[in-house]
Parts: structure tokens; sequence; C-alpha cells
């Protein structure tokens, strides 16, 4: 019998979602902790999310559409929410067990960077400036917006995850190591100028370019409260990891440069913040590894994934 995580929702529930915002044609996107459909509607293809409460409350999702919200009247290009025919923002669905919370938003039209595009000095200069203006909008949220809130980044789901599993992992200096960041973590200042509501997951599937060049912004469900720099170390990160780095790279500090560059563009940032970016990369490694590990034991993955994700985990057992 499949546990309520396993499940993918049944087609009633989908024909629920159908209903209220006149979607059809479901294509299956993925399950990873989320499920994503892509859909059809008379005004053009829309994304339909759905999050269980193992991922997310109703209020945690509240404060994630206000903050997409927020970004959109600063001028960055993020997804559209699309309300239900009665004008709600989430719709609560359960059915027997269980559970989810859906949401609908409009599609971003535009590619994901290839790895070339990635690397390019003009596109890293134009990303770097992009993560300064969502900065510079995180530092004034606090001030325009009262409500729901986002976690901070210790209370944050995945990591959570992460350190319940290192708990009970075999990889005990691995879990060492996370503890030990985490500890370094809780000792590090924070002000308004490098500490605020981030996007947290800046990877190239998380990025579009449109015709014009611009970069849009999309999948804002691991925003958090955090340092600025762990935005500009998650793309080193990512980019780390689409390149195979099993160890710290020259080309990690070339990309870096670059990213700075165009970030001061739009926000200073001192030599005190840049020197946690390759320290937030490890971080970033240790967290990943360990909620892999949480979540194999849950069987959260759809078997689709499940080659994707074991090739990563390699990948981060061989980097850290």
């Amino acid at each position: 019998m499949h546990s309520p995580i396993e499940q993918l929702p049944s087609q009633s529930l989908l024909n629920r979602c159908a209903e209220a915002w006149g979607l059809r044609n479901f294509t299956f996107v993925r399950k990873m902790e989320n499920i994503v459909y892509a859909c059809e509607t008379d005004k053009g293809k829309v994304f339909l999310r759905l999050t269980t409460p193992l991922r997310r409350t109703r209020a945690e999702i509240e404060a994630e559409l206000n903050w997409i919200g927020h970004l959109a009247t600063c001028g960055l290009n993020v997804p559209r929410l699309l309300p239900d025919k009665n004008g709600n923002r989430i719709l609560s669905l359960t059915e027997g067990s269980y559970h989810y919370e859906a949401v609908v938003f409009s599609e971003i039209v535009g590619v994901h960077p290839s790895k070339e595009i990635a690397s390019d000095p003009k596109f890293l200069k134009t990303l770097g400036a992009l993560i300064g203006k969502m900065h510079l909008a995180s530092q004034c949220y606090e001030a325009a917006h009262q409500g729901a809130k986002r976690e901070e980044w210790y209370e944050e789901r995945g990591l959570r995850h992460a350190l319940t599993a290192a708990a009970s992992s075999n990889q005990s200096a691995l879990r060492k190591r996370l503890e030990d960041a985490v500890s370094w973590m809780k000792q590090l200042d924070r002000s308004l100028e490098n500490y605020g509501l981030v996007h947290a997951d800046l990877g190239a599937l998380n990025l579009f370019i449109g015709d014009d060049s611009t970069i849009s912004v999309i999948d804002f469900d691991d925003s958090c409260y955090h340092w600025f720099a762990f935005d500009l170390a998650i793309v080193i990160f990512s980019m780390a990891g689409r390149f195979g780095h099993t160890a710290k790279h020259q080309d990690e500090e070339v990309w870096q440069k670059i990213l700075l560059e165009g970030y001061r563009t739009v926000l200073p940032i001192d030599e005190k913040e840049i020197s946690l970016i390759p320290k937030f990369v490890d971080f970033a490694c240790l967290r990943l590894f360990f909620w892999i590990e949480y979540h194999e034991k849950l069987n959260t993955f759809h078997k689709d994934a499940l080659e994707k994700i074991s090739q990563q985990k390699q990948w981060l057992k061989g980097r850290l």
C-alpha cells in the first residue's frame, strides 16, 4: 500500500483543479517534494503545483506568493500567479488521507541557459545584477509587507530534513561537517545589508532566458531568510555540479568574480561577505547530500527521478 508521500493525486482530484482553474490536458512534469503538471487554459500554458503538508504549510505558501508579488512590483521577471474562478490564490484539496495545497502559475517563455551560456561572462554579469536587484527588493520587503513569513535558514524544512537524516547516517564525518557548518553559521553577523529573504535555489532549471536576453526566475519554493551571499554561492554550487567539478575548480573563482561584477552594479558587497561564498558552497553540498538520504528513506522521489538523484548524490559525495 502506498503512503500519502508516494501517491500521485487521483484523477478526480485533478478534475477538481481543472474545474477550479479551467485547466485541461494535464502533463506530468515532476514529483520531488512538490508535484507539478503542465496544463493548458484558454489563456495559454500554465503550471499546476500541488504541495503536501510534508513540504509546506498553507501559511508558508502564502508567504511565498507574497514575496513573488513583491518582486514583480519591483520589476523582476517572475511567474504570475493565477487565482481560481472564485479568486482564491491557494486551493486546499483533501481526498481521503491525502491533502494538497494547489496553486497555478503562468508559463515563463524562454529557454534554460545551456552550459555554454551559463558560463558566458555576459550572462553571469547579467545574472549577478539580477540577484542584486532581488536583494535590493528584499531589503525593503519587511517594511512593505506584514503577514505570513517564510522560514529562517535554520528553520528551513530542507535543512531540518538533512539534519534528521544525518543523525542516523553512517556518514559520520559528513554529519560532523554539517553540524559544524550550522554552528558556524549561527555565529555569523546579520544586518539589513547582508541578510534577508533570498531565492536559495538559483540553478539553471529555475532560470529562463528570453528572446531579448532578459533573465526570468521561477520556483521560489525554497526561499527563506539567509545571507545574501548564499544566493551567489548557490549559482556556483549549481554550476560546479553541472560541470562535474569533484573539487573546487579555478573556473569557480572566475564565475564568482564575474557574478560579483554584475552584483556590484546594483548593491555593494564587502570582502567579508564574499569570503562566505565558498563555505556556503560546501554547506549546500552537505545539506543536499543528507536531504537526499532523508527522502530516499521516505520513497519521496518519483521513479523517473531516481537515476538522476543517485548520480547527484554520488557527485556530492565525491565533492565533499
